[in-house]
């Protein structure tokens, strides 16, 4: 499974478009939106809460944060990576991994 950010993904980055091609068996490629790069990081929290320290100005965090709010993106990547985890090591299926789900509008699955 890949889970990327709005703009940063198989489709925009050669590296991963080949680590996609050299995956066996089933492939899950899904994409955040309003997500940036440091969406998938502790940073999401943190930045936000202290901009002046990290000298990061609105416009900046919003480039490298997203514009999603960050409660939101954790409940979505734990929900998804779970559901992930779930199916291929505990071999209980779920739904959600199949197609977009209502719940989660801001999911796409690339494919």
């Amino acid at each position: 499974m890949l889970f990327s950010s709005e703009h940063h993904n198989r489709n925009s980055d050669r590296s991963w478009a080949r680590f996609w091609k050299h995956l066996h068996g089933e492939r899950l490629d899904l994409k955040l939106r309003g997500s940036g790069h440091n969406s998938f990081v502790d940073n999401q929290v943190l930045f936000p809460q202290a901009p002046g320290a990290f000298g990061l100005a609105p416009p900046q965090l919003e480039q490298i944060l997203g514009t999603i709010d960050h409660n939101r993106s954790i409940e979505v990547q734990r929900t998804y990576l779970a559901a992930f985890f779930d199916k291929h090591l505990r071999h209980r299926h779920s739904h959600l991994l199949d197609s977009p789900s209502h719940h989660y509008p801001e999911v796409d699955f690339i494919r």
